[in-house]
């Protein structure tokens, strides 16, 4: 009998972690406020930041939207931002943050936490035959590669 609700308790467990899973998303929000770089190359590549990374999630959830679902919020950490893009002399020492929050419909399965991507984890995005460390921040490949690379992390939460 022990065994028995263990087994259930552990399938119960999984289950919880993934309804989450494969969820329709109604609405992605990104927001972030720019005026605390001093890079004015860095501020000039990163403007859209806010659209190109919801374009970004939602292009990779793309068969999960509808227009009942989970919401996801995202804020970019402006203060990382700031001081990454404007302290980093090259791409290998900035680092995209944001704190994520993902609401689904009902009690459970919620989901908050940070995120932050660096270079290295968005070496796959960057253009063959490129290193991301090898780059500027004010690049736009660097510049994509981060959005894709924090964008890909968020929807493998929805997947």
């Amino acid at each position: 009998m022990k065994r028995i609700t263990s087994v259930l308790a552990i399938a119960a467990a999984l289950s919880a972690t993934t309804a989450i899973s494969a969820t329709e998303v109604e609405e992605i929000d990104v927001t972030v406020d720019l005026t605390a770089l001093e890079n004015a190359e860095a501020a000039g590549v990163w403007t859209n930041i806010a659209s190109d990374l919801e374009n970004a999630i939602a292009a990779r959830l793309v068969d999960q939207l509808s227009e009942d679902g989970a919401s996801i919020t995202i804020d970019i950490d402006e203060v990382a931002l700031a001081n990454s893009l404007d302290k980093a002399v090259g791409a290998g020492e900035a680092t995209l943050q944001g704190d994520v929050e993902i609401r689904v419909p009902g009690l459970a399965n919620n989901e908050n936490y940070t995120l932050t991507v660096n270079a290295e984890q968005v070496q796959p995005f960057v253009p063959e035959g490129m290193v991301v460390t090898d780059l500027k921040v004010e690049d736009g490949a660097f510049y994509d590669a981060m959005i894709q690379g924090f964008a890909e992390n968020v929807a493998m939460k929805l997947k």
